[in-house]
């Protein structure tokens, strides 16, 4: 397949599951060719390793080092950055997302009633709806849970009861709407079903990691025990033989049972006071279960060779009394275990490697670890652009060969997410800090790109490259991306502290204050910063009594020259413990760690195997990928190419985009109307001066049509 033009017209889930519909459409593969022949090209500023941080490749199975997240109920956030951005999310995005799920299309909610009912017939929306719904719930109760707003709280319940209700009707709390209501007696994909396009155990793994959530957040239990009766019945249904062979077409499910299981484990009195059996083992074995069982089916059909008749194949139920493959697509081509890299749909494929690592935490399990670090490191040292984004393909929303990363990539916000949860993951399960300087890449670009500053509106793309035919949607038909990005946004100051046994870790730099307690003791930490703008963080750390611990202080990967200094005294920054500046005393209240972190303008550049970014130079500053934008600059933009040694400035902007930093250089302007195709000089010989100015990549789209572009060209 060619790669889209730049003006990056819009592809996604529902177009190529819609193939999938019950009359076996035409097949997307039939009518569409592969992608363009693989070009070699690589992620960016390669992840490089600091003093004592591990290498960019740590082939082999690293040992466990288990962090604990301190709860999003202890930490609280007071930012300059991020304050108002989640302010906006909870009271703009969250009711946004929500009112449009009740009524487009004749709204997605409604569908749960029309089950509870007994009606069929008519399904608002496609067959992932009922997930969609329940990850709006995940991601409104972690917000509950930063901010208590009894208003979205009475708004849940009812959704909840509703929800309830129908799954009710069942005497298995089985709740699949579209099945329900369209593709009756097709259970599971059984008797002439579609498991790929019916998405039912997503569904259900999505209302179990909505119930628990809403547990954390509120106390209640009403979700929770819908999600625990579906569990209990899928482990029973499912599993090693003779229970059925089945695995979800799009995981999810399998990091969900491990928190329900981890949740149970954590309060047994919880366990206890539930109205049904709980079985928490059973929970674990049914996510190792769905991992492991990757590959396990008889080699067809081949969806790639011909999919209407693969759709067929799986309908006319040729498969017997085994399983149909669903192919890489779906990373049901081979064993997870014996799988070399990641690929296919790529919020799949990072949604299943972030349920291994986290049953890696768990069981650690050497096939695992070794499994989790194998396709993370293909990702992000192969796979992923300098925004943080994977899935370089529309077709498929699917991974490119190694170093395939054109610039009008597909990278959907989801898979962005996707990405994050794997990283952050990671970080719980290996304690490395190398994981963190991912999530942070993905969180400040990648994802944080995918919904407008106003809160309102959102991309389902978002590539590094394109023409003002990309705005903005108000909606999607299929809108899974909001979900997703609240679920990262909600799940957010979890991520910024962590403990063990002996040290607390600071994994982000927000300002913030967090209660966490070191062998019974308790500990606050509070950081005050103006990251991403300055790299100077205060941190103050008051044990309430004096105290040992190891406070462990990430240094991103990106920073050179960083000082560090507690209550004035200089600490030295050359040695690591995974990745981690150690910093071990007693404390004491009042106790004051200073870092700065220096911010120049950095240009980076790709590998030299990616193709696309050959003599092509990106900008960033901190942790922020920026870009140039038609609205400030004059200049075609595709036209401007930066010298080999620019010069940067740096300024502050109040007024723009709510509140930036710009950096501007002086550029050179390609002439771009000439006639001739070819020519006997290069296009660089044919230039004038031009300044550039470069606002970060986050807050592009958001002023109307717009040419963007990350990797300019750089003349000699």
């Amino acid at each position: 397949m060619s790669h889209r033009s730049p003006d990056c017209g819009d592809f996604n889930r529902r177009d190529f599951l819609r193939t999938l519909s019950a009359a076996g459409l035409a097949s997307w593969f039939g009518g569409q060719a592969d992608a363009a022949t693989p070009t070699k090209t690589a992620p960016t500023e390669a992840p490089a390793s600091s003093p004592g941080q591990s290498s960019i490749e740590s082939a082999g199975t690293a040992s466990l080092h288990k962090l604990n997240p301190v709860p999003i109920d202890q930490v609280v956030i007071d930012d300059e950055f991020w304050s108002p951005k989640r302010k906006v999310w909870q009271e703009v995005t969250i009711r946004d997302c929500f009112s449009k799920f009740e009524s487009d299309r004749g709204g997605a909610i409604n569908n749960f009633d029309k089950v509870r009912l007994g009606q069929t017939g008519t399904h608002a929306g496609d067959p992932w709806m009922d997930g969609l719904i329940y990850e709006m719930i995940r991601g409104a109760s972690d917000f509950l849970l930063s901010h208590p707003d009894p208003e979205l709280e009475k708004q849940l319940d009812g959704y909840i009861a509703r929800i309830t209700a129908a799954a009710a009707t069942n005497p298995h709390g089985y709740i699949n709407t579209y099945t329900q209501l369209i593709e009756i007696g097709h259970e599971w994909g059984y008797n002439g079903g579609l498991q790929l396009w019916q998405h039912e155990i997503y569904n259900l793994g999505a209302l179990i990691d909505a119930g628990v959530h809403y547990y954390r957040a509120t106390g209640k239990t009403t979700l929770l025990v819908a999600g625990v009766r579906i569990a209990n019945y899928m482990s029973d249904f499912m599993g090693p033989a003779p229970k059925k062979n089945l695995v979800p077409c799009h995981p999810l499910p399998e990091e969900a049972l491990v928190r329900l299981y981890e949740l149970l484990k954590e309060q047994p009195s919880l366990a206890a006071s539930l109205p049904l059996p709980v079985r928490d083992d059973d929970y674990l074995k049914l996510a190792e279960f769905w991992i492991e069982d990757r590959g396990n089916n008889i080699g067809k059909p081949d969806w790639e060779k011909d999919h209407k008749a693969a759709e067929q194949f799986v309908r006319d139920q040729k498969y017997g009394s085994g399983r149909p493959s669903w192919g890489p697509y779906a990373q049901d081509d081979a064993p997870v275990f014996e799988q070399k890299d990641i690929h296919g749909h790529a919020v799949r494929a990072t949604l299943l490697c972030t349920g291994i690592a986290a049953a890696a935490r768990v069981n650690d399990d050497e096939r695992y670890r070794a499994t989790a670090i194998r396709l993370w490191e293909n990702m992000v040292y192969r796979r992923m652009h300098i925004t943080g984004g994977v899935g370089a393909f529309a077709n498929e929303e699917k991974f490119g060969p190694d170093y395939t990363l054109p610039n009008d990539a597909y990278l959907e916000t989801c898979a962005a997410v996707g990405a994050g949860f794997f990283h952050h993951n990671m970080n719980m399960a290996f304690g490395d800090a190398r994981y963190v300087d991912e999530l942070e890449r993905t969180l400040y670009n990648g994802a944080l790109s995918g919904v407008s500053l106003k809160g309102d509106s959102y991309f389902y793309e978002n590539p590094l490259e394109c023409g003002p035919s990309r705005v903005r949607w108000s909606w999607h038909e299929c809108p899974c991306c909001p979900p997703m990005f609240l679920k990262f946004m909600g799940a957010m100051p979890s991520y910024l502290y962590a403990t063990d046994d002996d040290s607390v870790y600071v994994n982000l730099f927000v300002g913030s204050k967090a209660s966490v307690k070191l062998g019974g003791t308790p500990v606050t930490v509070r950081q005050t910063t103006r990251y991403p703008w300055d790299g100077a963080v205060k941190i103050d750390v008051a044990p309430a009594q004096p105290k040992e611990f190891a406070v462990m202080l990430r240094i991103p990967a990106w920073c050179k020259g960083e000082t560090i200094r507690v209550n004035g005294e200089p600490v030295s920054s050359d040695q690591r413990t995974r990745g981690y500046v150690r910093i071990a005393r007693e404390w004491h209240t009042n106790d004051v760690i200073e870092v700065d972190m220096p911010m120049p303008v950095r240009q980076v550049y790709a590998h030299p195997m990616v193709q696309a970014d050959i003599g092509r130079t990106a900008i960033m500053r901190g942790p922020l990928v920026y870009c140039a934008e038609s609205a400030d600059n004059a200049q075609a933009i595709r036209g401007l190419c930066l010298p080999a040694k620019p010069e940067f400035s740096t300024a502050h902007r109040a007024d723009l985009l709510e509140g930036v930093m710009t950096i501007t250089t002086h550029a050179s302007d390609r002439d771009l109307r000439g006639d001739s195709l070819y020519s006997t000089h290069p296009a660089s010989e044919a230039t004038r001066p031009a300044t550039l100015v470069a606002v970060p990549y986050f807050a592009n789209a958001n002023r109307g049509p717009v040419d963007m572009a990350v990797w300019i060209p750089v003349v000699s």
